[in-house]
């Protein structure tokens, strides 16, 4: 038989190496849905580590909780806070602050602490809702949203290409992803990858939360931003979050009190009393009277020590201390022997000394 009259070999199917690679992706896509990625490479990922914190609150409830951006997670040592609280109110404490969060964000991680039933009886009680102008901004750009807000909310809202971000979360979380370009970012996954690495600061665990800011831990050129945007109006959608999570914590019988943010050179809009730009957020503080939630204001205002501060608009550990046992003075006041939260007229500040 010649070579010519030999059996010529099947031609390889097309579509089976599209099939794989298919299948690949869907197993990471599925993999983004459960909480083992994020958790994984928690030192990686600023999401990673809003979960770390998110899962700890969820197997511990604890009874007085901070919540808030980078602010609150640099501003509020649960440690200090707790040595300097009245024995009446429940002292174990938690920083829940997510660096980069919104209150779309924040919402989404109250409504998993409600499907945990951390905030039924003998669960969360207290929370202290650190409030400043990016809380209420769209301001999320490390892709939180993509994993811990609603996505059928989001469309309601009109987000449209949002939720079809936090569905489809290979999509959505791309542009995170594509860190791992960067030489370090890689080195770290890599790391991770290998065996458990906790996040730079320690896990939730070792400081309830808290991370102290010190040089290299604030992105300059984030802060900066952050302190420019200051003055742009709220997100109507943000806005909404924020009132159906306190319509949510309200219902649950939590006690809420709002604190604004020390910053270095300036009071937060919330405080301000002229000027067009702090007219929304006046509206804002107002409304929190009207609800009865208590309005704390840690000092007399700017200008404030620098050497308490890492940047503009965050503090130091040194900092972190201080207004951390001015926070528990004052939730005394709030708190203490009251069977429900004050109308406050206006925000609480220290007592001369």
């Amino acid at each position: 038989m010649s070579r010519l009259d030999e059996p010529r070999p099947a031609p390889p199917r097309p579509g089976r190496g599209l099939m794989v690679a298919a299948l690949l992706l869907l197993a990471i896509e599925m993999c983004l849905h459960t909480d083992t990625f994020l958790y994984r490479y928690r030192s990686v990922f600023a999401a990673g580590r809003a979960l770390d914190k998110t899962l700890y609150a969820e197997a511990h409830c604890p009874p007085l909780v901070v919540l808030g951006n980078s602010r609150a997670d640099n501003a509020f040592d649960p440690r200090t806070i707790r040595q300097s609280l009245d024995p009446a109110i429940d002292r174990d404490a938690f920083n829940l602050g997510i660096p980069g969060a919104d209150s779309r964000v924040l919402a989404g991680i109250v409504d998993r602490l409600d499907a945990a039933a951390c905030l039924r009886t003998g669960g969360i009680r207290h929370i202290v809702l650190s409030l400043d102008e990016a809380l209420v901004q769209a301001v999320d750009s490390l892709g939180q949203e993509v994993f811990f807000a609603d996505a059928l909310r989001m469309g309601a809202d009109g987000q449209h290409q949002d939720a079809f971000r936090a569905v489809l979360r290979l999509y959505g979380y791309s542009t995170n992803l594509r860190q791992l370009r960067e030489p370090g970012t890689l080195q770290r996954f890599l790391q991770a990858t290998a065996h458990s690495v906790e996040p730079l600061g320690g896990g939730a665990a070792v400081h309830l939360g808290y991370r102290a800011g010190f040089g290299g831990l604030q992105d300059e050129q984030s802060a900066l931003r952050q302190e420019e945007a200051s003055v742009a109006p709220p997100d109507a959608v943000n806005l909404r979050h924020l009132w159906r999570m306190l319509d949510l914590l309200d219902s649950r019988g939590v006690r809420v009190a709002v604190v604004f943010p020390p910053l270095l050179n300036r009071d937060v809009l919330y405080l301000s009393r002229a000027g067009t730009e702090g007219a929304p957020y006046r509206a804002i503080s107002a409304e929190l009277r009207r609800r009865n939630v208590p309005l704390i204001s840690l000092d007399a205002g700017p200008p404030r020590d620098p050497s308490e501060f890492v940047n503009a608009g965050h503090l130091n550990d040194r900092g972190a201390q201080r207004y951390s046992r001015l926070l528990a003075q004052l939730l005394n006041r709030v708190w203490s022997g009251e069977a429900a939260p004050p109308r406050a007229s206006r925000p609480l500040r220290p007592e001369a000394s």
